[in-house]
């Protein structure tokens, strides 16, 4: 696989590194001389001097025949250009964009970025599953603005326990995809009945989230 790495932050540099002891073909492109040089240093002729938002600078790179483009870089503005460069410019068939500011996200997802990383909600995510007996665990962003899927854990005592599902009156925008049991995990039916410990994964919007939790989890 041949990938190019715009932005030789910290992340970047973590991600050349494991990528080329894993056997794959890697560009790094670095727009500031002096951390472009520290890489040279180190890794050789993988990396780039030049603006991974510059069409010729990825054109020099050899993006038009990368598998993946993963945009690292401090900025989420140039993270973003450079994947929609090389997804409309060079066709790149896979972007990957690393999100600062989570605000941002939800843009990243709308205009086709096909993977979004964002540092806060993986650091949120890891305390929630370190957490034993966690009620709540996200886990992941949809490319739907403001959608997630999560995971709820049914308490002993919770009023939706004997319930079918077609009982719960979960918020509009909110549906439930799959509940795990302790034996097996079933898709959602009607008849389906809640049980205590219980994990329902949903899909549900980012203000509808508080009030799905209290609709599973309350007494």
């Amino acid at each position: 696989m041949f990938v190019a790495i715009v932005g030789c932050s910290a992340v970047g540099y973590h991600l050349a590194k494991g990528l080329l002891a894993a056997g794959h073909e890697v560009i790094v492109i670095e727009r500031k001389p002096t951390r472009n040089q520290l890489l040279y240093e180190e890794l050789g002729s993988v990396v780039l001097q030049g603006d991974g938002t510059d069409a010729g600078t990825l054109k020099l790179a050899g993006a038009s025949r990368a598998n993946l483009l993963a945009a690292v870089t401090d900025l989420d503005e140039t993270n973003l250009v450079a994947c929609q460069l090389a997804k409309h410019r060079f066709h790149v068939p896979r972007t990957m964009a690393l999100v600062r500011d989570t605000r941002n996200e939800p843009v990243f997802h709308v205009l086709g970025v096909d993977v979004v990383v964002n540092p806060t909600h993986l650091v949120l995510t890891s305390l929630e599953e370190g957490v034993p007996g966690s009620p709540l665990v996200h886990l992941m962003n949809l490319p739907v603005p403001d959608t997630t899927l999560v995971s709820i854990a049914i308490p002993d005592d919770a009023a939706a326990v004997g319930k079918r599902l077609d009982q719960l009156e979960l918020p509009p925008h909110s549906f439930i995809s799959l509940v795990i049991k302790r034996s097996q995990a079933e898709l959602p039916a009607n008849n389906l009945v809640l049980e205590g410990k219980d994990e329902v994964v949903a899909v549900t919007m980012t203000d509808e989230e508080p009030t799905l939790y209290d609709i599973l989890t309350g007494v």
